[in-house]
């Protein structure tokens, strides 16, 4: 009876915890008291093995490729004859002619090509030696080579072609893209600066902003709904009095539902929005961050360097045939198959690795700053240590996670591949298509949540120093015990980020256009401004995307640091913590410590033990079972 009535208190104070206001949530480490683990092991390691001999069986197919292939071949062109230009008969005939389009009795370039032996130089020299022989049916231009194989109009003919005998604008829009190079140049450092003003816009006026569009949304509601009301009320028709009757209703219930969602997470959205503003925060005091995208560009940049000449000796292994255009056409082996789709596999795991590693450094020091910022101190980051962290100790869950995602990419290209081969083909029907949509869509939707499994887990990595398993089991189990402040935090997120690339294009554009107007002599030199200003809003709309892709994972770097450090305090009592933004203290007031899980359990256990105890030292001649009997009915008098 004594076991089974401690087995009823434990079962009791379960469904207390259960029931309880308090929930510290999953228990964290002792070390995270003090921020993220200083004293970290390498994870994953038989992941980097593996991807390390990924990068070894890459340099291989790289190497056979190279051996292998002939891109000379390739890049030989094939005549409109079917003849391939420096090979065979035309053996002394490596160029190919293309003819000017824009004059002449020609209206294709792959009908009308042909092999010369060199591109004439001027209009006048070589026309008739290269090779030509009915010129009298092509209007001469003076063409240079490129692609070391094609005969095309050279600058000073192009320009020509552009600006006087184009039969549309395309040529003109064009050339002024080029003569506004300068104007692009200065673009992409206004997308810079720009980014940096929205980001203290964000940081002064989010909570402004925020507030004042709720606001308005919800007055917007009303005066729909109070207009519908209007014309249920002055309309004759029964009808049409019926319909206008329930949408005024629609709006006004919606209206009233959405104020309500609003006063119940009231307290959800101001967090989200400190959380916004300690992200600009953090970047402002840990200005290097920011340059951490420009790092995995550059990684990008150089890999798909190496990446694209490597897929051009790979793709010129094979017997090579005449398909109408110019380009030969290659018929592969099972072999080059394979080297293909190894070669296409390296493309997407290598992106995504370096997608990785930028978002591990920007989330390494954010976790960082926060639990290292105070009322006292600023917090401090550093981008130096989060790089050796991702290279010294997690690199192989960088591969892991990256390996996951480009899984998933690769699985897409291919189903996407399939799919349009499908479409093409006679057999496609209404079902068919419908089919291959709903698939499309749900690996959409796979990737999607990939990318955010894995972006979370990278922040918990930099927290924690776990694998990456571990880590996305514990972003989730997070995500759901805080599944409303994760979407809170993210709709904003996407939001303002959404709102920022937009306002930094056109920003960008604006002033752009305002610098070509007022730039003389360039205003006399452009055809139109339409072309250069869009490029600009390019410019600054991808530049924008780039860096406020930092801002981003800082924000959900610093959701997770408050939710972890939100769960020791719960489990601690640390109220009054150093280790977190000055800017968050407010949300730790108030919050205690909750008891150890079996603590009152242990105390009435020892009480009835002592009570026990007593009760048998009164009488210690008697049976122990009598002692206890005795206790019993004195605890249900009681």
């Amino acid at each position: 009876e004594l076991i089974e009535s401690i087995f009823r208190m434990r079962k009791s104070a379960k469904d207390e915890k259960k029931k309880g206001v308090i929930d510290p949530g999953e228990p964290t480490e002792k070390e995270l008291e003090n921020g993220p683990i200083d004293n970290r092991g390498c994870t994953d390691i038989i992941f980097c093995l593996c991807f390390v001999a990924f990068i070894a069986i890459m340099c291989y197919v790289a190497q056979q490729a190279y051996d292998k292939g002939d891109p000379f071949r390739l890049m030989a062109p094939y005549a409109s004859d079917a003849s391939q230009c420096g090979y065979g008969p035309n053996k002394n005939l490596p160029y190919l002619w293309m003819p000017n389009l824009f004059c002449g009795n020609n209206n294709s370039i792959f009908t009308s090509s042909k092999c010369v032996t060199a591109c004439p130089a001027s209009l006048d020299s070589q026309w008739s030696t290269a090779g030509i022989g009915y010129s009298q049916l092509y209007c001469q231009f003076d063409s240079t080579v490129y692609f070391d194989r094609y005969c095309f109009p050279n600058v000073s003919a192009a320009v020509l072609m552009f600006k006087s005998n184009a039969t549309d604008k395309v040529g003109q829009y064009l050339f002024d893209i080029y003569t506004a190079w300068r104007v692009l140049c200065i673009a992409a450092g206004l997308a810079v600066i720009l980014t940096m003003v929205f980001m203290v816009i964000l940081r002064c006026f989010a909570r402004l902003l925020t507030w004042l569009t709720i606001i308005a949304f919800i007055v917007l509601l009303a005066l729909i709904g109070y207009f519908f009301y209007n014309k249920y009320q002055n309309t004759a028709d029964e009808s049409d009095a019926l319909n206008y009757k329930i949408l005024s209703i629609i709006f006004f219930v919606s209206d009233a539902v959405f104020v309500l969602a609003i006063l119940c997470m009231y307290d959800d959205i101001q967090l989200a929005l400190t959380i916004v503003e300690a992200a600009a925060i953090f970047i402002f005091k840990t200005i290097f961050v920011v340059l951490t995208p420009l790092w995995g560009m550059l990684f990008t940049i150089g890999f798909i360097i190496y990446w694209i000449p490597t897929a051009i000796f790979i793709y010129s292994i094979g017997i090579f045939s005449y398909d109408g255009t110019p380009v030969p056409s290659v018929a592969w082996d099972k072999t080059t198959q394979n080297y293909w789709y190894f070669h296409l596999f390296s493309l997407f795991w290598c992106l995504a690795f370096f997608l990785a590693w930028v978002q591990f450094v920007v989330a390494a020091t954010a976790t960082q700053w926060y639990f290292t910022s105070s009322s006292d101190a600023g917090g401090s980051g550093s981008v130096s240590k989060s790089a050796y962290w991702s290279i010294r100790y997690h690199l192989g869950s960088l591969a892991f996670g990256s390996f996951i995602l480009a899984v998933v990419m690769f699985i897409r290209v291919i189903f996407e591949y399939m799919k349009e081969k499908l479409e093409e083909g006679p057999g496609k029907n209404k079902l068919t298509q419908c089919l291959l949509a709903i698939a499309s869509c749900c690996l959409a939707c796979i990737g999607q949540c990939v990318l955010f499994m894995t972006k979370n887990a990278y922040i918990q990595i930099a927290i924690r120093s776990v694998c990456f398993c571990c880590a996305a089991k514990y972003a989730f189990q997070l995500f759901l015990r805080n599944t409303d402040r994760f979407s809170l935090v993210s709709i904003f997120a996407v939001v303002f980020i959404f709102i920022g690339e937009l306002a930094i294009g056109i920003g960008v554009a604006f002033i752009s256009y305002l610098i070509m107007v007022n730039w003389d002599p360039l205003n006399k030199q452009l055809y139109s401004y339409i072309c250069p200003t869009i490029a600009c809003f390019i410019i600054g709309y991808v530049l924008g995307s780039l860096f406020l892709s930092v801002y981003d994972m800082s924000i959900s770097s610093i959701l997770q640091c408050f939710l972890v450090d939100e769960e020791i305090a719960h489990k601690n009592g640390l109220s009054q913590g150093k280790n977190r933004p000055a800017i968050l203290e407010p949300y730790f007031e108030g919050i205690r410590a909750a008891p150890e899980p079996g603590q009152d359990e242990k105390k009435q256990l020892t009480l009835m033990r002592y009570n026990l105890s007593l009760i048998h030292i009164s009488e210690p001649t008697r049976p122990l079972y009598i002692s206890y009997a005795v206790f019993c009915l004195k605890k249900k008098k009681q």
